[in-house]
């Protein structure tokens, strides 16, 4: 039961292609980090990022110290951890993600 395949048509190139070009950009620009956003935003801008799923590791600095936490959720103005803690928002100084 062996079939042949039909016949395909290759057109013939009759000229040079550059298709092929290697093309660079680059500037010479410091990147400047937005000092302006606050704890809110930045907090927000976690939850709504595409690694967070259900948890986030995060190091938070409040006015006692630092904390290394996994953050799970937010209610009111407290943060939820993993190891159900609360944070009060309000305390924060500034929070990063690991």
């Amino acid at each position: 039961m062996k079939k042949d395949l039909p016949k395909v048509y290759a057109n013939p190139i009759d000229k040079d292609i550059r298709n092929n070009d290697n093309i660079f950009y680059g500037k010479n620009e410091e990147l400047k980090l937005d000092r302006n956003i606050n704890v809110y935003e930045k907090i927000n801008q976690i939850f709504a990022s595409p690694h967070h799923v259900y948890k986030s590791n995060v190091l938070v600095k409040t006015k006692k110290g630092e904390i290394k936490t996994t953050i799970v959720g937010k209610t009111g103005n407290f943060l939820l951890t993993l190891n159900g803690e609360k944070i009060n928002m309000l305390d924060i100084l500034d929070i990063t993600r690991l």
